[in-house]
């Protein structure tokens, strides 16, 4: 009996014990939950693509916009996905799937925090449309589903993706940004994280960048940079904000000025920055001041010394008011480095803007002896000025395939110097139709160049589902003693990688003639496939011509020969 008491003693104790921990698991899953519902909701409004689209009454944004009448629906089934950007790097901890008509019965729910890898947060083979909710946890930018199995084998429709989590991560001892490590093993910091600037430069208008912004994002890019910043500027922040981007903000520098004299400028200038970091240091999108931006280019000795003297004054007044944002000054070749090193020593780090020379940035660096590591804000193929001329005598501009190839040859460029090369914000992101716009946008009358494509390959951005055509030759004949308003015959070799029919369009530009760098229409008369043919500009001189090769989907692809007019 004496056993039989302790035994059922025993039960009971492990009765007892069952219920409190049930009991506490309850609580706790409670508490879960109650923290989940508090969580924001990180997804809504934010950049969105996928890797298909079936028309443009269902884009991916249409998944992420709170309406759940709408959605987003691919072009075709097998693997597919469909992406947010939720911002800086945030902690997700609930995914929510509303699916419409065409679920998926098979997918996996994932994060990353490049746009590159991805790490599985949750996965089913089971999935029967409706709502599927998953607690998870995770740390990133980027939020994707990845569906593999259509249950109607048609292509797949999600009506709402909400993602919830906290802006603010996981704590940090060290928020906000600063530089870290120390010689060869330099990094940048965001809230305690590494962050390298995969970026471009961004020349439109500042009204437009919430338009745009969203766009750069989706090339996987993570940051902008900009020449000036003025009482306009908070649009751009609140723009890269909402589309998880990061702003390196330019403070104009005037060129031409006497640097060793010009006491009144300098202190205007300075009080100028001083009011303009003020009102934009808090922030979240700001990431780096930048001073100035080429000047050093072309100034004799003496200006040299004093300009890099007055851009450490306006970092050392720009760190008593904005501790904790690195500041940075930008020049147009590695040699200028040695000015900073020896009259600016506040600066954080240092930046370069470079073109066919980047590769060589590296060598430089070393041969320099410099101790601060340094960013790439420009570059791209070769310019202009980099190039020889054809047989008019005018620039050689390069074609759009190897101008892509320049933009990935320049991004393994920056890679190949860890520790030392923070990054780079490749140039350009403008919209302009005209002569620098086609040599150097990477969208040029807003359509899409292979150059694009090149850049959003390398920063592991949103797999296109539609690229440019390729010109892969152009001829003028005759080339050269072309009287005014006499026929030529325009022969070009077009390819579409994605098989869609091709229109063209002509445009001369008389740069090289009196300066004037805009595109004008040049009627043309199609003799062939491939092969117009156009009339010769009134004005004698040099003439630019353009064959713009379109798709129809918003990508074109570009090539200039030039004919001298006589």
């Amino acid at each position: 009996m004496q056993g039989a008491r302790r035994a059922s003693a025993g039960r009971l104790a492990i009765a007892t014990m069952m219920t409190v921990a049930l009991v506490a698991a309850l609580v706790t899953a409670q508490a879960s939950v109650a923290a989940r519902a508090s969580d924001a909701v990180l997804s809504q409004g934010r950049s969105a693509g996928a890797s298909s689209v079936a028309s443009r009454s269902t884009p991916a944004a249409a998944a992420v916009d709170g309406d759940g009448r709408t959605g987003w629906r691919s072009a075709r089934a097998g693997s597919q996905w469909l992406q947010v950007s939720i911002g800086p790097q945030v902690d997700v901890s609930q995914v929510s799937l509303q699916w419409g008509d065409a679920p998926a019965t098979a997918y996996e729910v994932q994060i990353s925090s490049t746009g590159k890898t991805w790490r599985t947060l949750a996965s089913t083979t089971r999935g029967d449309g409706g709502t599927d909710t998953y607690d998870v946890a995770g740390t990133g930018r980027h939020v994707r589903v990845l569906a593999t199995v259509s249950a109607t084998g048609t292509g797949y429709s999600l009506s709402e993706l909400t993602v919830r989590g906290s802006r603010t991560g996981s704590p940090s001892t060290t928020p906000g940004v600063r530089l870290a490590g120390g010689a060869g093993s330099w990094r940048l910091e965001v809230d305690g994280r590494p962050f390298m600037v995969e970026g471009v430069t961004y020349g439109a208008p500042v009204a437009e960048a919430a338009t745009h912004f969203p766009d750069i994002a989706s090339m996987g890019a993570n940051t902008v940079r900009t020449w000036g910043t003025d009482t306009g500027s908070g649009r751009l922040f609140d723009a890269a904000s909402a589309s998880g981007l990061h702003v390196v903000a330019g403070l104009w520098l005037d060129h031409g000025v006497d640097y060793v004299g010009d006491t009144a400028y300098k202190t205007a200038t300075l009080a100028t920055i001083r009011s303009t970091v003020a009102a934009y240091r808090d922030r979240p999108s700001l990431l780096a001041w930048d001073v100035g931006n080429e000047v050093m280019l072309g100034q004799g000795e003496s200006q040299r010394v004093a300009y890099a003297r007055f851009v450490d004054e306006v970092a050392r007044t720009i760190h008593s008011i904005d501790p904790g944002h690195p500041v940075t000054s930008t020049d147009a070749w590695i040699g200028a480095l040695s000015y900073y090193e020896e009259h600016a020593p506040s600066l954080d780090f240092y930046s370069v803007n470079s073109y066919g020379g980047v590769g060589y940035l590296e060598d430089g660096w070393i041969s320099g002896g410099y101790t601060k590591p340094y960013l790439v804000t420009e570059t791209g193929p070769a310019g202009s000025w980099e190039v020889p001329d054809d047989a008019n005598g005018i620039p050689l501009e390069p074609g759009d395939e190897a101008k892509a190839r320049a933009y990935t040859a320049a991004w393994q460029a920056v890679l190949s110097h860890p520790g030392v090369a923070l990054g780079a914000t490749v140039f350009n992101y403008g919209l302009e139709n005209d002569e620098p716009g086609v040599w150097l946008n990477l969208r040029t009358d807003g359509l899409r160049r292979l150059s694009y494509f090149a850049v959003q390959r390398a920063y592991g951005g949103e797999a296109p589902t539609n690229t440019s055509p390729v010109v892969r030759s152009m001829t003028l004949s005759p080339a050269s003693g072309v009287r005014p308003g006499a026929p030529v015959t325009l022969t070009t070799s077009v390819t579409d990688p994605d098989g869609d029919p091709v229109t063209y369009r002509v445009y001369a530009t008389s740069r090289y003639v009196d300066g004037d760098e805009s595109l004008r229409p040049l009627p043309a008369t199609t003799t062939g496939p491939g092969t117009m043919t156009v009339q010769a500009p009134p004005r004698p001189g040099v003439w630019k011509i353009y064959v713009y090769a379109l798709d129809g989907r918003g990508n074109v692809g570009i090539e200039a020969r030039s004919v001298r007019v006589v």
